[in-house]
C-alpha cells in the first residue's frame, strides 16, 4: 500500500461474506464517509458515487481490494459488477480487485454472472513456488529480516521444504519456521535435512510429508475497473511474516454486531499481564461513541490462542508501541482470530506518517491502514432495526 502513488486510495476488505447492501456500506465505512442512522442502499451508493467523481476531479483513484472473493454470494459479486460501471467518459471511478482461491474461477462460470466475467480485462494464476524458488525465497526473508551470516538451510534441506510444502508460501513459511527450532533444539546451527523433514512430520502428523499439490494456483484481473486475482493460499500477514497465511484478514461478518460484543467481553487467563492490558484498553476505545479516525494494523494472528499474543506483545520490537497497541477478536475464515492494532489516528496524514516512522522490524510485516470504525459498525445502519429485532 505505502508503495502506490499517494493519489491512490486504498479500501481493504477481507471478509468476503459481505451481503448486497454491507459491501456498499463497508466501502463507504472505510471511506470515512458520514453514514445516517437510517442510510437506505440507495443514498449510500449516490454517497459513494459523489465521493468517486470529487476524488476524479482531484486526480485520486480509488482502489478496493478484496480477500478471499472465491467465498462471495453471488448477489455481492452482481453488486460488484453494478460497481464498476461507475465512470465517466474516460475513465473508471472505481478499481476492484478480487484476490480468491481457485474456486473463484469456478464461481465466475456462474451463468447467472457471466456480465461479471466479462468485465474481467487481467487475469493472474499464482502457481506453487518450484525448489529452486524456495531456496530463493527463503534466502530472500532471512536477508529481509537482518540475517548476514552463511548459508542457513542446506541444499538437502530446501529441497525437503519444498516436497513438504507443495510450493505454497503459507505452508512453506510453518514448515520453515519449525525446521529452524528443530535445528536450534538439536543445537546446530545450520538447518539439515532432517530438520526439514520433522518440521513435517510435526505439522502433519500420521500423515506423508511430501507430494505433488492437486491443483495450482489460479488467478484473474478483471475487466476496466475490476480486477479478479484467484491465488491458492496468497501470502498474508503473519506474526514470522506479513507475506504469511491467507486466511481472509479481517472480517466484517453476518454479525459483526455480536462478534464485536463477544470481542469486548473476551477475559484473558492469568498471567498475560500485556494481553489483560491491551484487551481493557481496546475496550475502553470502542465503546467510545465517537470513537473513529484510523488506526494501523500490524498484524493478523493465525488463531485465537492469547498465549502466543502475550509472546508476540512481549517481544522487543513492540516494546515502544505497547501502550498505543489494540486488540480486536473477530472471526476470519470461519476462525477467531486477534488484530493487533496500532494507534487512533484522527487524520490520514497523522497515521500515515506513523505507519511511515514505524520500526523497519514492523514495517517489513507491511502493516497498513484501517478505518477503526470497521471495528464499531459492522451492520449497514438501515439493517440495525432488523437486526436488533432478532436479536430480541
Amino acid at each position: 500500500q505505502d508503495q502506490l502513488p499517494a493519489t491512490v486510495e486504498v479500501i481493504y476488505l477481507a471478509n468476503p461474506s459481505l451481503g448486497r447492501d454491507e459491501i456498499i456500506a463497508a466501502i463507504v465505512i472505510e471511506l470515512q464517509l458520514p453514514v445516517p442512522p437510517q442510510a437506505s442502499h440507495l443514498h449510500l451508493q449516490q454517497q459513494l458515487q459523489n465521493y468517486l467523481l470529487q476524488a476524479h476531479q482531484q486526480g485520486r483513484q480509488v482502489v478496493v481490494f478484496i480477500e478471499e472473493a472465491q467465498r462471495m454470494p453471488v448477489e455481492t459479486l452482481e453488486e460488484i459488477r453494478l460497481l464498476s460501471n461507475l465512470e465517466t467518459g474516460q475513465s473508471k471511478l472505481l478499481q476492484l480487485v478480487l484476490f480468491g482461491q481457485p474456486e473463484l474461477n469456478q464461481l465466475l462460470d456462474n451463468y447467472n454472472i457471466r456480465q461479471l466475467k466479462d468485465r474481467i480485462t487481467h487475469s493472474f494464476n499464482l502457481n506453487p513456488l518450484g525448489a529452486a524458488e524456495v531456496r530463493d525465497y527463503i534466502r530472500f526473508r532471512l536477508h529481509s529480516a537482518g540475517y548476514t551470516g552463511n548459508e542457513l538451510f542446506t541444499a538437502p534441506a530446501y529441497r525437503q521444504l519444498a516436497w513438504s510444502s507443495h510450493g505454497l508460501i503459507r505452508r512453506l513459511h510453518v514448515l520453515a519456521d519449525k525446521a529452524m527450532l528443530a535445528a536450534f533444539a538439536s543445537g546446530t546451527n545450520r538447518v539439515h535435512w532432517i530438520h526439514a523433514y520433522r518440521a513435517a512430520g510435526d505439522d502433519y502428523p500420521g500423515r506423508r510429508r511430501g507430494g505433488l499439490p492437486k491443483g495450482l494456483t489460479s488467478g484473474l484481473v478483471a475487466g476496466g475497473a475490476l480486477a479478479v486475482a484467484s491465488v491458492q493460499l496468497f501470502p498474508q500477514l503473519a506474526e514470522s511474516a506479513r507475506t504469511a497465511a491467507i486466511p481472509a484478514p479481517t472480517a466484517i461478518s453476518q454479525n459483526i454486531d455480536e462478534a464485536r460484543q463477544a470481542a469486548l467481553n473476551i477475559k484473558p487467563a492469568a498471567g498475560l499481564p500485556l494481553t489483560s492490558a491491551r484487551l481493557r484498553d481496546t475496550q475502553d476505545l470502542l465503546q467510545q461513541p465517537a470513537a473513529g479516525g484510523l488506526t494501523i494494523q500490524l498484524l493478523l494472528s493465525d488463531d485465537d490462542d492469547l498465549k502466543k499474543v502475550e509472546k508476540i506483545l512481549g517481544t522487543q520490537r513492540y516494546a515502544d508501541l505497547l501502550p498505543h497497541i489494540y486488540l480486536h477478536r473477530a472471526k476470519v475464515g470461519g476462525r477467531w482470530r486477534w488484530h493487533l492494532l496500532y494507534g487512533n489516528f484522527d487524520s490520514k496524514s497523522t497515521a500515515l506518517a506513523a505507519l511511515a516512522a514505524l520500526p523497519d522490524t514492523i514495517r517489513l510485516h507491511q502493516p497498513y491502514l484501517r478505518s477503526l470504525n470497521a471495528f464499531q459498525i459492522v451492520r449497514p445502519p438501515a439493517d440495525l432495526n432488523r437486526y436488533r429485532k432478532e436479536q430480541g
